[in-house]
């Protein structure tokens, strides 16, 4: 018979088997479905779930370099294809911020009661994502972009931002597992989950009640948003942008042959779009390359179209320098009016990876104008991801806002929905042409009007009928309060935490 002794030893030993590594194998295998790509909302609730649980009951020096490395392991598969190797690991190992929520939650939740409790994990992973979305990873990452499909649950972004939609998740996330840890009793149920599951429900009533009552404007206004040609660019084989910026005569004559086509080819579907009604068009970030030499001409090209068509046309062009020094080209945007005048001339502010090896930012002042359409204004692809700089446009009262893009594969689907909660959080119009991904016209609820694939079409022109009228929303205004809001509660339950130790087990204390 076996002793007593080990007999206790392996049943403790299958209770902590149970209650912490199972959760930890089924959340481990959820997490990567959670972020980026691949993504599936019901992974996105689930996996915090689990993780927290497994945070909450493994060992001390256990659990915690088991959850970095599984976040690390999750955020690489997330990454595939998005970076080469062994870029796609190294960048992977950003995933080890994820777990400060769990360790936040573990050094101060445990030590408290009830639903003060529940409210550690949600606060701090609020603070966490913001403070990531301060570098250059922008938004990005962040889990609320995985429910950006839930079309009751985005409107909230109107009011706190995408820190809404993470802390509402995360609050569930504690609140089951602070009732999973002191038993499923009608008064835990009442005092602890129901809070939680209340507000979860009345952001999920609200954006419904959102949608179906604060419907756009009937005033609206034809848009088209045009990517280039695909199999021009496909064509084109030049040399990289600083080489071609310190070429010879001979190399910048040759680039222009190759990219004198797309540029035709945008001009001549430009006026066929504006035929067809449309008053304001945009292309596609980058949608056409040129010599600094040649881009005034490109530019009185565009102005003869506008003013002979009438209509408000932006382009998307990536401008080469003559250099051997960085920065060797400029991205830019440039509006011209209906009067063939340029409004204004938008250096692209964020470049993500690599590129800021290639261009300078530009001084990140969102442009805005006036017209008979309404207050139009503009940012450029990975700068959507910054939704500091994107309230700009918001605060200046813009109806419509163009954002030119240029994604690849791995991203087209996850960028294009993640920029749709700008468009929420400003109550605004939002037109993304999009080379190399997919673009979209979205309207202020985050409802598509338009789609189109790259990768599934010659030639991608998006176009729609939109409001020209925004619709209010708080966020412009309020900002990151829900951000300060969770720094100051953290701060707060850290300190009660420290002045009321409640006596804890032996396993608590590891």
């Amino acid at each position: 018979m076996m002793p007593t002794a080990t007999r206790d030893l392996v049943n403790n030993t299958d209770i902590r088997l149970r209650t912490a590594w199972i959760p930890l194998l089924i959340g481990a295998l959820v997490l990567p479905f959670a972020q980026l790509q691949t993504t599936v909302p019901l992974a996105a609730w689930l996996a915090p779930v689990l993780l927290l649980r497994f945070a909450r009951t493994a060992r001390a020096r256990v659990w915690l370099p088991v959850l970095v490395l599984v976040t690390c392991v999750a955020q690489t598969v997330a990454l595939r294809g998005i970076f080469e190797w062994p870029e796609v690991v190294i960048v992977g190992l950003t995933g080890a911020f994820g777990v400060v929520p769990y360790l936040a939650d573990r050094l101060v939740a445990r030590r408290l009661r009830g639903l003060p409790a529940t409210l550690v994990f949600p606060a701090a992973a609020v603070v966490t994502e913001w403070l990531i979305s301060l570098t250059g990873l922008g938004t990005l990452g962040s889990s609320a972009n995985t429910f950006v499909a839930d079309a009751g649950l985005r409107q909230i972004v109107s009011v706190t931002g995408i820190w809404g939609v993470t802390f509402v998740v995360c609050w569930v996330a504690a609140s089951v597992n602070e009732v999973w840890s002191t038993g499923a009793t009608r008064t835990t149920v009442r005092r602890v989950l129901a809070p939680a599951a209340a507000v979860a429900l009345v952001v999920l009533a609200t954006g419904q009640a959102r949608i179906a009552f604060d419907r756009p404007a009937p005033d609206t206004v034809r848009v088209a948003g045009l990517a280039a040609d695909r199999a021009l660019t496909d064509a084109m084989d030049a040399p990289s942008l600083p080489d071609l910026a310190a070429g010879t005569a001979e190399v910048r004559r040759s680039a222009r042959a190759e990219f004198a086509p797309a540029a035709d080819e945008l001009l001549e579907r430009t006026v066929r779009v504006a035929r067809d009604g449309a008053e304001i068009v945009s292309w596609a970030e980058a949608a056409v390359f040129v010599l600094a030499e040649d881009s005034d001409s490109l530019v009185d090209r565009a102005r003869a179209v506008a003013r002979a068509e009438g209509i408000y046309l932006q382009l998307g062009t990536v401008v080469v320098r003559e250099t051997q020094e960085h920065p060797y080209a400029e991205n830019h945007a440039v509006m011209i009016g209906p009067d063939g005048e340029v409004i204004w001339d938008y250096l692209k502010t964020v470049h993500p990876f690599g590129d800021n090896q290639v261009y300078e930012p530009g001084p990140g002042t969102v442009p805005t104008v006036s017209t008979p359409y309404g207050v139009l204004s503009t940012v450029i692809c990975y700068d959507a991801d910054f939704p500091a700089l994107v309230r700009q446009a918001g605060r200046a009262g813009a109806d419509i806002l163009l954002v030119p893009a240029n994604d690849w594969q791995p991203i087209d689907a996850m960028h294009a929905q993640a920029a749709t909660y700008r468009a929420v959080e400003n109550g605004l119009t939002l037109m993304r042409p999009t080379g190399g991904g997919h673009s979209t016209i979205v309207n202020h609820l985050g409802e598509t009007l338009a789609f189109g694939d790259y990768y599934t079409a010659d030639r991608v022109t998006v176009m729609a009928d939109v409001p020209i009228r925004a619709k209010a929303t708080a966020y412009p205004f309020v900002g990151e309060a829900l951000v300060l809001v969770s720094a100051l509660a953290l701060a707060i339950l850290t300190l009660v935490s420290l002045v009321r130790r409640r006596t804890a087990s032996p396993a608590e204390q590891e």
